[in-house]
């Protein structure tokens, strides 16, 4: 047994002498690589940093809305007889769209047009000679009162008269008729869509983080894809509940549409102004990378790239927001960066 262990004592030796060696010819390797890859110099671009005025806001997704709509109804049910405007002419306010089948109602009305100018007529007369003392006080007020009931039922009859004959309650496009002539129109429901699209409302839903910074009158920007144009506006309506299902509160953003170019139900991407800064760095998303400790750009000082550090203010599809990290006149690396490590020697490239 002592005899094993005699010659077994050289041989584990030889084996840590041999990790040893291999270890430290590792690490050697690896402080020759990382001081290979400083050594070699990339060809790199740089953009020459400058402040500029930001600024921030809120990004959510809108849908345009006519300013106003009304689905213009009934209350006389009837036959329709005539459409004097037909879906998509423009109306003025009282201009007549729809006219219902009145010709018993105008008969009625003018039978109590003719008792009610009795009445009247008989009240006077009876009023005359009351104050002569000729008749009773009985009769003057059975006359009085006979004329309040004839001018009520009168005014009844014709305010039912002229029901007969729909009229528009604004300004504004025939967007739907939902009834034809000849049909039957029941009471209450919607015989045309009228809306008005001189204004339009951009109905957004904003996420209740953000319930105490967003108010009414604050500025907001409108980019409408479908026609590519942005406008605009000002924010004229805050919730004041937060929808249970998505967590978000309704505004509305009212624009000007010269030329109907909003139609509704358009989506849209809606930008609500928040804080301006004055000096803000705006620096190309791409380069900018994810590391452990957080964000990282490459600026170039004396001939070689450097990692800064950075803090972001609001991302966007093209550039970032940087609130700390870089200045005015810092040399950022916008071509090259993919591969650099800090510290490595860089050659500038027109």
């Amino acid at each position: 047994m002592m005899t094993k262990l005699k010659y077994l004592s050289p041989l584990i030796l030889l084996i840590i002498v041999l990790v040893v060696l291999t270890s430290c010819s590792k690490k050697s390797g690896n402080e020759t690589a990382s001081n290979k890859d400083k050594s070699n110099t990339v060809s790199v671009k740089t953009l020459k940093l400058k402040a500029t005025e930001y600024t921030d806001f809120i990004s959510v997704v809108g849908t345009v809305k006519p300013y106003q709509k009304a689905l213009i109804s009934t209350t006389e049910g009837g036959k329709i007889i005539k459409f004097s405007k037909e879906k998509g002419d423009y109306v003025v306010r009282g201009d007549t769209i729809v006219i219902i089948d009145h010709e018993a109602l105008e008969a009625n009305l003018q039978a109590t047009k003719a008792q009610y100018e009795l009445a009247k007529i008989t009240y006077e007369k009876q009023e005359i000679v009351y104050k002569e003392n000729v008749n009773s006080e009985i009769q003057y007020l059975q006359a009085k009162y006979n004329l309040q009931q004839m001018e009520a039922k009168y005014k009844l009859i014709k305010d039912r008269f002229n029901n007969t004959f729909i009229n528009a309650p604004f300004s504004g496009y025939i967007d739907r008729k939902y009834y034809d002539v000849g049909e039957l129109a029941p009471v209450g429901q919607p015989i045309v869509l009228l809306i008005d699209i001189a204004k339009v409302k951009v109905e957004a839903g904003v996420p209740s983080k953000y319930v105490e910074t967003v108010k009414k009158g604050d500025g907001a920007s409108v980019y409408v894809k479908a026609i590519n144009k942005e406008f605009k506006g000002r924010i004229t309506f805050v919730g004041t509940s937060v929808n249970a299902v998505n967590r978000t509160f309704p505004i509305e953003i009212t624009l000007s549409n010269k030329g109907r170019i909003l139609k509704p139900e358009l989506m849209a991407n809606v930008k609500i102004q928040q804080t301006t800064y004055d000096n803000m760095i705006l620096v190309p998303t791409e380069v900018i990378s994810r590391v452990d400790e957080g964000y990282i750009v490459y600026i170039l000082e004396d001939g070689k790239a450097r990692s800064r550090k950075i803090t972001i203010l609001k991302r966007t599809a093209n550039e970032v927001a940087v609130s700390k990290g870089l200045k005015a006149g810092d040399e950022l690396i916008v071509i090259g960066y993919q591969n650099l490590i800090d510290g490595q020697k860089v050659n500038v490239v027109e």
